[in-house]
């Protein structure tokens, strides 16, 4: 048990030096909630990265419908990105229409899972609409890459927020 804190002393700063360990990760916004897909289409969301030096990416992003907990919880999904696609892991929950579960799942590229999270990106709240998933997800130069897809037969609308932290 260590009695007083121990550290290397060094920060994370914005602008590395050649004595830094490792950059700070990068925080983005994602935000679209607006854009209307025709049946059986793919709509890619571009996030724009401040460099093109970026290997990685936790994303955090939820879709419209809030979940039992009076509206505090949002369905949603976290996904893991690299530079490539193939690599992607996704894993989102959706509620069921009951207070006591969820629906949770993994989907993985490498395991040739068609997408990375259910169907909970679109702006119906309604229980049983499930119209839009996240498809895909890479890092190609100085972007932030997720592709949605609509899996409903008629045209839908993209609602999904969230945060994403880049190295």
């Amino acid at each position: 048990m260590r009695l007083t804190e121990q550290s290397d002393g060094l920060l994370h700063p914005a602008d590395l030096t050649p004595d830094d360990h490792h950059p700070a990760p990068t925080s983005v916004t994602i935000s679209n909630t607006s854009q209307s897909l025709p049946p059986g289409t793919t709509y890619n969301l571009d996030i724009a990265l401040p460099h093109s030096n970026f290997q990685f990416a936790r994303v955090q992003i939820t879709g419209a419908k809030p979940m039992w907990v009076a509206g505090y919880w949002r369905e949603g999904a976290e996904i893991l990105v690299t530079r490539n696609s193939s690599e992607a892991v996704g894993h989102s929950i959706r509620e069921t229409g009951s207070i006591y579960k969820v629906y949770a799942a993994t989907y993985s590229k490498q395991n040739s899972d068609a997408y990375l999270s259910h169907a909970i990106f679109d702006n119906n709240t309604a229980s049983s609409s499930r119209y839009i998933a996240l498809q895909d997800a890479v890092i190609t130069g100085s972007t932030l890459r997720l592709t949605f897809k609509n899996l409903f037969g008629g045209s839908a609308t993209l609602w999904v927020k969230g945060q994403a932290l880049v190295w």
